[in-house]
């Protein structure tokens, strides 16, 4: 599936991207570990969007606060000249602004969980994107536990990002990674 084109940003995590790829190619989960403002949020999920693994599913960014998931939303939409409900949409508890067009999706903690619970295998989900890690809480820690399970056991091709600024990356790459740690790539 071709993905929407959108221009260089010139943002660091630019120069991350193919390593990220590589990751998600070969070991299906990776760990991004990014300064605030880099745009880990909105550039890595759209610059993802042409990967062969997806076969035409979507990716699911979790954002941890509704603001943040709308304002992602928003600026992806924006990055890729369209209003959001086309190729980037959103869900919160109480909005939603989605369509059946849509290949990235961001959403909040609590949506994400629900969705486990519906649908264990998240069958229509390439790539689960956990962004804003370091602001972990029981429904962070839940979805991510959800989601590893369902690529142990339902979905061994579903991947698993993990971004932050801020986190002890070698000690998420161990979680996430299993029996071999997640490859870590770092944007300056």
């Amino acid at each position: 599936m071709t993905a929407p084109r959108i221009p260089d940003t010139g943002l660091p995590v630019e120069a991350t991207v193919p390593a990220v790829r590589q990751a998600l190619d070969r070991q299906r989960h990776a760990v991004l570990t990014a300064p605030p403002g880099s745009g880990k949020t909105t550039v890595v999920p759209l610059r993802l969007l042409d990967s062969d693994w997806l076969e035409g599913r979507k990716i699911v960014v979790l954002e941890p606060r509704r603001l943040a998931t709308r304002a992602a939303a928003r600026r992806m939409a924006h990055l890729l000249g369209e209003a959001v409900g086309g190729v980037v949409g959103y869900v919160t508890r109480t909005d939603r602004n989605t369509g059946p067009a849509v290949r990235v999706e961001v959403v909040t903690e609590g949506v994400l969980t629900r969705r486990l619970q519906r649908d264990p295998g998240l069958m229509d989900t390439g790539l689960v994107v956990f962004d804003e890690f370091h602001e972990r809480n029981l429904q962070t820690d839940l979805g991510l536990a959800l989601a590893l399970d369902a690529r142990g056991v339902l979905r061994p091709d579903l991947r698993i990002l993990v971004m932050s600024a801020t986190i002890d990356a070698a000690r998420v790459a161990a979680l996430v990674g299993g029996d071999e740690p997640a490859p870590v790539v770092t944007a300056e």
